[in-house]
């Protein structure tokens, strides 16, 4: 079980929400610089600083993959890993409604990736790290509630629940 890596597929609803924004910000801010009555150099500044400053980080912090250790999973990201100890396994399940209803309360909300602190009537507060809604994978730990989204969501639940026998 340890050591086992699942992939962050991402879903239709994160590649249009990414796309969009992405468009947004560089086509608002290139358009102003270009053809717009920019009159300060603040207000260039602003033009050229403001879409990496926004785009950057969410890409920096987009999920690319999940691995299972023996604590617990570890986040890929673009250029590191989020560990997340879990302690003892309560619930682990496949749910495509995890996310169904959840407000973002800290985090991103769907530029690269749903990823940070979220809350819903059925979950209460959670942490989510979720490219695909339909591969959610709910976990409910000592920890806490997290959702992530593997790319084989049945196979990632069977070896979670081995793992939760074998301790």
């Amino acid at each position: 079980m340890e050591g086992t890596c699942f992939d962050a597929p991402w879903g239709t609803h994160l590649k249009v929400i990414s796309f969009l924004v992405t468009a947004l910000l560089l086509g608002i801010f290139a358009g102003m610089a270009v053809f717009g009555d920019v009159r300060t150099p603040l207000q260039t500044a602003l033009y050229l600083v403001v879409p990496p400053a926004v785009l950057a980080p969410a890409l920096l912090l987009t999920v690319r993959g999940y691995r299972i250790t023996g604590e617990g999973i570890s986040v890929k990201r673009l250029l590191w890993n989020t560990d997340i100890a879990l302690g003892v396994l309560r619930r682990v399940e496949h749910d495509p409604k995890a996310m169904t209803g959840a407000i973002r309360t800290w985090g991103n909300g769907g530029l690269f990736s749903f990823s940070g602190r979220f809350r819903s009537g059925r979950l209460g507060s959670f942490r989510a790290y979720v490219t695909y809604h339909r591969n959610c994978v709910l976990i409910e730990s000592v920890s806490g509630i997290l959702v992530v989204s593997p790319g084989n969501p049945g196979l990632f639940v069977e070896m979670l629940e081995n793992g939760i026998r074998e301790r």
